[in-house]
């Protein structure tokens, strides 16, 4: 019976691939005899039952698999769903054409490669699953070669992997000192193919001495969490720089002469990254100020200009006065309403705001964001007459697992779950002019957190007429290593758990809370005399309409089959010999 299990299995995995997956399986069989310009491929696999059973990830849908790609981008895949399934793979291949074989799953030692008779070294390695990882290796005549340096240049390599992903949604390039783009590469280069698990690499010859450049990469889709996402590695001189295989937006300065970019005693550095591959031509415009000064004139401004032909990915650094407290409003044009630029901002490694952007999709997104960053105070930032100042820093753990066990260097953003709202449950559920919490955490975060940062929230919001009308409330089982909340500069300490109403996505749940009444001198309110929510109490009386509709038909069809049967026995009593026929 197991047997017969095993081989539907393997027929159900050739079945959902194209029949040339099918060949493969024969040819491994019989052996091919090669004629012509052709050469054998070979994979062979030299793992045990045994070893195979302790090398499967928790994650059931990162099969292992063998993918092999033509000179033309065309692809043949097979899948190895159980142990049985793992035969050695065998194919004739044009020698004067480049072919890549990708192996994923499976621990690099326990397959060998081999084309025309001679071994082939497994090339370049990404992650796959937690366990093991992906492998991309070039067979036959391969014309990519990198360019030959002089003796005072260096080679700089970027080795890109798509990962499981075929759309072209990553940009990255590299700039030399003076901001020239001396490399680029991603979505706006048209040698980059849009096919899944491929792996492309882009060469350029740089001076080697006094010399600092800047590696930048960015998205223009939110993180996702799959088990074989885009990554990159960086290679100088040589020596690996940088790698990456989960990022939304990453840089990364190489050379002996890079220093830092603004004075670390006295100065912050503000990064802002937008990614936005729209196709028409717009603008975005943006402006920095330092709220201590008087001045109208903004400390800093830009314009992103976005359109077909130009670069999605765009960058900038400045350096601000250490202990200022900053604001920065970015703008979109009018109806720009189809637009969905992601954009990150952080100070000093401190993550500020990185989401996804719909400005002017509707009345709860308009076309102006602002950012508030720094060392603020309630005086400097709002009005104190009938605004508090909310201030919010959060932690995240150095490490970080999913359900299955796969170790991630990201955070999903939903697995950071806050919000600042009324203490009150009646007054928390929102009316229809709003559609979320007076402050949430994915109005900052909407991409993915970083393990082992930091994150920072500012905001003036109303002063409280009692001491405990709002309250900052986290799910109990959010993925933070601490946080601190601040009200007016002074931190709140007096945190308890509760089961409450949150907000998240749109939609509100009941759910563990740790929550922190926005006051000095109360306490939060005890969950057993809260009473029913709103939501709760609307649910309850639209069970009792249900239930009382059900009992009147009831009793209506109940009188109308008395009513019936009292006909029939008026009937029968008026006609007698009717009675007696029956």
């Amino acid at each position: 019976r197991h047997r017969i299990e095993v081989k539907q299995t393997a027929s159900y995995m050739i079945s959902k691939s194209s029949s040339t997956l099918l060949f493969s399986f024969i040819s491994a069989a019989v052996g091919l005899d090669c004629t012509g310009n052709d050469a054998l491929l070979q994979v062979k696999y030299n793992i045990t039952e045994d070893v195979w059973n302790n090398t499967r990830p928790s994650n059931i849908y990162a099969l292992p698999f063998l993918l092999l790609q033509d000179n033309e981008q065309q692809q043949q895949r097979t899948e190895y769903g159980n142990f049985t399934d793992l035969v050695d793979f065998e194919k004739c291949l044009p020698r004067d054409e480049c072919s890549t074989v990708v192996v994923a799953g499976l621990p690099t030692s326990t397959y060998d490669i081999s084309f025309d008779g001679e071994h082939v070294e497994i090339g370049a390695e990404f992650h796959y699953e937690e366990k093991n990882p992906v492998t991309s290796t070039e067979v036959g005549t391969c014309i990519k070669p990198p360019p030959t340096c002089q003796d005072t240049e260096a080679l700089v390599e970027v080795q890109f992997w798509s990962g499981q992903f075929s759309y072209r949604n990553n940009e990255f390039r590299i700039e030399d000192k003076h901001g020239d783009t001396i490399l680029n590469g991603g979505s706006t280069s048209r040698e980059y193919s849009s096919v899944i698990y491929s792996l492309n690499s882009t060469y350029a010859c740089v001076a080697r001495q006094n010399s600092c450049y800047t590696f930048l990469i960015g998205s223009g889709f939110e993180w996702n969490q799959g088990y074989s996402l885009p990554a990159y590695s960086l290679f100088f001189d040589g020596s690996l720089v940088h790698t990456n295989d989960s990022f939304q937006f990453d840089s990364a300065q190489f050379g002996d002469s890079c220093q830092p970019l603004c004075n670390q005693d006295n100065e912050s550095l503000v990064e802002l990254f937008l990614y936005d591959d729209d196709q028409f031509d717009f603008e975005y415009k943006w402006e920095l100020k330092l709220l201590a000064d008087d001045s109208s004139t903004p400390f800093a401004s830009g314009e992103v200009s976005i359109g077909l032909n130009k670069s999605p990915l765009y960058h900038k650094t400045m350096c601000t006065p250490k202990q200022s407290c900053s604001s920065f409003l970015i703008s979109a044009p009018e109806a720009s309403g189809l637009n969905m630029p992601i954009y990150s901002l952080a100070m000093d490694d401190t993550i500020f705001r990185e989401i996804q952007w719909y400005p002017g999709f509707n009345s709860q997104t308009p076309n102006n964001q602002t950012t508030t960053m720094g060392s603020c105070t309630v005086n400097g930032l709002c009005d104190v007459q009938t605004q508090d100042l909310f201030d919010l820093e959060v932690h995240t753990p150095a490490a970080y697992k999913f359900w299955d066990g796969r170790s991630s260097v990201m955070i999903p953003y939903g697995n950071v779950t806050w919000n600042f709202d009324y203490s009150d449950d009646e007054k928390r559920v929102p009316p229809i002019s709003r559609s979320d919490a007076l402050l949430s955490a994915s109005h900052y975060i909407s991409t993915a957190y970083k393990t082992g940062s930091s994150y920072r929230t500012i905001e003036c919001v109303p002063k409280s007429k009692g001491d405990c009308d709002y309250s900052f409330n986290m799910t109990a089982d959010s993925a933070v290593e601490s946080y601190a909340v601040k009200k007016n500069g002074v931190q709140l300490v007096n945190t308890q758990g509760v089961e409450g109403l949150i907000w998240k996505n749109h939609d509100s749940f009941m759910t563990k809370l740790l929550m922190t009444p926005f006051g000095q001198s109360c306490s939060p309110p005890n969950p057993s005399k809260r009473g029913l929510s709103a939501g709760s109490i609307a649910g309850i009386v639209i069970a009792c309409l249900l239930v009382l509709c059900l009992l009147i038909c009831v009793i209506i069809m109940c009188l109308k089959r008395r009513r019936r049967e009292e006909r029939q026995n008026q009937r029968d009593e008026e006609d007698p010999l009717r009675e007696t026929l029956l």
